[in-house]
């Protein structure tokens, strides 16, 4: 950060820089850029929103990428100024999702800490331009010019090709089929995987059902931004896909395990996280299915997260968790209920569970959690 404050008192000339023929190029045509700015830190956000007032129609800005997908789906962008490391969602997700839904923007990727293989990424992802921290007012305005001044070229290449109505229109139905097609062989691939553990361990796949539901219903009362509820769903049922690499001796041992055969168990979140990212459109919920295990004071694995660290999806997920498995008959025990759920989940908030995600789930009737339950048990008695 010192580095970057320090550009900002200087104003380093412009000069005769690049950045001037690609700007004086869009200017030509009339047109500024609008400009998203992500960042978690606020002072570099005030930073690249100064830098670039002078040179855009308009700078906007979001702290993480959860607010910057609302503000590009209520919002109308031309360059995405992001940077990697956020809490929760990265960069690189944002990146994914432009490119995946196909939005008519340039996305620059901004990092402090530079590791190859991740410019490597981003550059697959098609990012625009790539920018080192700390940054000058002269490189960000240059990379923003650049980017516009593509984005304005390629506007102009399909305009060239056909009317923008009939381009819409074709874009529009591409997408609606492709996205029909992988939402069909994402579920079949899905279920697939949830099924594989169940002939392991029988329950798996009506309990990932049930947590799904109860984690769902949790984001949404939560405000949890509807473009990443998918992944938050994905992981919800997928978080111990990892078990299909523990040995069954463990897995289904009927007695107490010693506390070697809990260390292997508790690989089970980091070989879910592995066989996450080996599968790109499951990738985004890989980090959540590595932390579902974690608790709020830290005492939590695999990585001892606590509080904000922990992404926000496993912070629901465990409240979730928790109601099914309290509410579930075992082979040695009865459900112990919602009653005691309910209490039990108090009673851990601040330890295990996050404080304002267990108000969230007090405030909501034993009615309806019973509804959800009802609902998700006989979606699963259809599929099966």
């Amino acid at each position: 950060m010192e580095g970057i404050r320090a550009t900002v008192p200087g104003g380093r000339g412009l000069g005769l820089g690049g950045w001037q023929s690609a700007h004086a190029t869009g200017m030509l045509r009339g047109l500024l850029p609008k400009v998203l700015v992500v960042d978690d830190d606020s002072a570099v956000r005030m930073f690249l929103r100064e830098a670039l007032k002078p040179i855009a129609a308009h700078v906007a800005e979001a702290g993480d990428a959860a607010s910057a997908l609302e503000a590009v789906e209520s919002g109308d962008f031309d360059v995405i100024v992001c940077d990697i490391w956020m809490e929760g969602a990265t960069g690189l997700d944002l990146l994914a999702m432009a490119q995946q839904t196909r939005w008519d923007v340039g996305v620059i990727i901004v990092t402090g800490d530079v590791q190859p293989d991740i410019v490597i990424a981003a550059l697959r992802m098609q990012a625009s331009d790539f920018l080192l921290k700390p940054l000058t007012v002269e490189d960000v305005r240059g990379s923003v010019a650049r980017t516009f001044e593509r984005l304005l070229r390629s506007r102009e290449a399909r305009a060239y090709q056909g009317s923008l109505e009939a381009s819409i229109q074709r874009r529009t139905h591409e997408l609606e089929v492709t996205l029909s097609e992988l939402e069909s062989n994402y579920q079949m691939t899905l279920e697939a995987l949830v099924a594989a553990l169940d002939a392991r361990e029988h329950e798996t796949f009506a309990h990932s059902v049930r947590v799904r539901a109860y984690t769902r219903h949790l984001a949404r009362q939560a405000g949890y931004p509807p473009a990443l509820v998918p992944t938050l769903e994905q992981a919800a049922l997928l978080h111990d896909i990892g078990k299909v690499a523990v040995a069954d001796a463990i897995l289904l041992k009927p007695a107490k395990l010693t506390p070697e055969e809990w260390v292997e168990i508790r690989k089970h979140s980091t070989a879910g996280e592995e066989i996450l990212k080996r599968v790109p459109f499951l990738r985004p919920a890989s980090s959540i299915v590595r932390h579902h295990h974690e608790r709020y004071d830290g005492t939590g694995y695999p990585d001892g997260l606590a509080g904000a660290q922990i992404p926000l999806g496993a912070r629901f997920f465990t409240v979730a968790d928790t109601l099914d498995a309290m509410t579930s008959d075992r082979l040695y025990r009865k459900a112990p209920g919602f009653a005691a759920a309910r209490e039990e989940i108090q009673r851990c908030s601040g330890e295990q569970f996050d404080p304002q995600i267990v108000e969230l789930y007090l405030d909501i009737p034993a009615a309806t959690w019973i509804e959800i339950r009802r609902e998700a048990t006989d979606t699963h008695s259809l599929a099966g």
